[in-house]
């Protein structure tokens, strides 16, 4: 996913919380189930002033490698986080139907898939994955090591992140023709 197809996505959600949600993923490239199980104590230091911490917090319990995570936040996330209206407490991305619980993946996966479908993209084989790859692509074509990526992105291993990195066409030719 480049920035110009997640800001095309992100236009055409319907509500805050899904581009808010997108707006995570991709400045912090962490795992949709993780951000969906994110409270809101994670990215505010005061939620009702809208207070943003400089780093966000990934619960171990939350994530995958059951390691916390803290990421830098990115000013933009940071500006995106200050105008989103969110609990005081609680999770970040509430469900609307099952009080208590968060937003679930199907529900933010059928959002998803309507701003694809709306942004012309469907059948391209984006998915709620694309913007962690996205992140870890950036990072990557800036030419961060993948040590730093590996450290930002919270994998366990090189080979892992491996699988995460995209390399276009252009890239290709360039390195050749700079070679």
């Amino acid at each position: 996913m480049t920035q110009d197809i997640y800001e095309r996505i992100s236009k055409h959600f319907f509500t805050d919380v899904h581009r808010v949600f997108l707006a995570v993923s991709w400045y912090t490239g962490e795992r949709p189930e993780a951000i969906l199980k994110s409270k809101v104590s994670q990215f505010y230091v005061n939620p009702s002033r809208r207070i943003v911490r400089s780093e966000i917090i990934y619960s171990a319990t939350t994530r995958k490698d059951k390691k916390t995570r803290e990421v830098p936040c990115h000013i933009a996330l940071e500006k995106i986080l200050r105008d989103y209206e969110c609990l005081e407490d609680g999770y970040l991305f509430p469900s609307r139907v099952k009080p208590g619980k968060p937003l679930s993946r199907q529900a933010i996966d059928r959002a998803f898939r309507r701003a694809l479908k709306k942004a012309g993209l469907e059948n391209q084989g984006y998915s709620l994955y694309s913007a962690r790859r996205g992140f870890i692509t950036r990072l990557d074509n800036l030419g961060c090591s993948p040590g730093l990526i590996k450290s930002l992105s919270g994998h366990a291993s090189l080979s892992s992140l491996g699988r995460y990195i995209e390399i276009s066409e252009e890239q290709r030719k360039n390195a050749i023709a700079n070679f």
